[in-house]
């Protein structure tokens, strides 16, 4: 069955959180480091104006990922006036276009032109709060300015975009973690799963290196993740407190069990490899040879890019209709509960790189 697209977008009420993929043309490797510069910055700059919050991304190669969280609109406009909309542009006034626009403003309110105000305000208003214009306008931005510099016409993306729902309530229990923590470490592994490094916080592309490097708002997303937005917006990034939900992030990132030793090197030094030890094999056969959650996340977990939704059965069964395809637990790992509508053709977890 296929599950209408309204109920993956979701409907009015709190905010709901979406881990959106987009690829390059046949896949080709187009992104090097002045491209994802590109990329990081301009996310930055739309975030500001569409009031969209990234809590984690990743800029490989091909393709990207976005964990991004989506105000209710009518909820967030409520109060807003013309003027309120026209002064959102300022936040894009790096732009020639939007500079065009705030100067035609000036013009047609000297000549009494208040219906094309009213029309711009519009069409500004329909560009806030909305996950489908967000990513429209992000990717087409990059598009022309890519297909500017390289000298090419034509797309650039192989589709629209994916969009799979994820339950918006953080945290990491004894259980494991939620499906919004859960899909944070899907997207800051991604470098590592793709053998680019072994540590995320070396890839300077991904949140949780931004948040090493202490990246606001990364640190926000992280802490938002960790189900800690209790403390506030001013304190998630503040040391003590980033301490603290620093450890807890990266224990979930490298929970992969022990290093053993290894043989000598020239200079008389104790190699140190990837191994198991027998603590680890004796864990595996108490586990019934399941993975762990971090292990499972080193993964390609197919659910995480091509599932509808991904949540706990209560959050599933409570923002689905009753005739839509039901909730299944997640297979591979120990997901505490974990399910996801939409199951695709195939295992949920699949050992190959993004």
């Amino acid at each position: 069955m296929r599950i209408p697209r309204n109920h993956v977008l979701g409907g009015p009420g709190e905010a709901h959180c979406y881990h959106v993929v987009s690829r390059i043309i046949e896949r080709r490797i187009v992104l090097g480091d002045e491209e994802r510069e590109f990329l990081l910055r301009l996310l930055e700059r739309q975030l500001r104006f569409s009031g969209l919050e990234c809590l984690a991304y990743c800029f490989m190669g091909n393709h990207f990922h976005l964990l991004l969280r989506v105000p209710d609109k009518e909820a967030a406009l409520e109060g807003w006036g013309e003027e309120d909309y026209l002064s959102r542009l300022e936040r894009l006034n790096s732009e020639a276009y939007t500079r065009r626009l705030l100067a035609d403003v000036e013009m047609w309110r000297s000549n009494g032109s208040e219906h094309a105000v009213g029309k711009l305000a519009e069409s500004v208003r329909a560009r806030l709060f909305d996950l489908s214009a967000f990513m429209k306008e992000f990717k087409h931005k990059f598009s022309t300015w890519f297909n500017k510099r390289q000298g090419r016409r034509g797309p650039l993306w192989e589709e629209r975009y994916r969009a799979t729902r994820v339950e918006s309530t953080g945290g990491l229990s004894p259980d494991g973690p939620s499906a919004l923590l859960a899909v944070a470490a899907y997207i800051d592994l991604n470098p590592v799963r793709a053998g680019l490094c072994d540590d995320p916080k070396d890839y300077r592309w991904c949140s949780y290196a931004a948040a090493v490097a202490g990246g606001k708002a990364s640190r926000r997303g992280i802490a938002a993740c960790l189900g800690a937005e209790g403390d506030g917006e001013q304190r998630a990034h503040r040391a003590r407190d980033w301490a603290r939900h620093a450890r807890r992030y990266r224990l979930l990132l490298f929970g992969v069990g022990e290093h053993r030793e290894g043989g000598e090197t020239p200079d008389g030094s104790t190699k140190r490899q990837r191994g198991f030890t027998q603590k680890q094999i004796d864990k595996v056969f108490a586990r019934g040879g399941k993975l762990t959650v971090a292990e499972a996340l080193r993964c390609r977990l197919r659910h995480f890019t091509h599932g509808v939704a991904l949540g706990s059965k209560a959050f599933l069964e409570s923002a689905f209709a009753p005739g839509d395809r039901p909730p299944r637990e997640l297979p591979g790992a120990d997901w505490g509960g974990l399910a996801a509508i939409g199951r695709p053709p195939g295992s949920a977890v699949e050992i190959s790189v993004v």
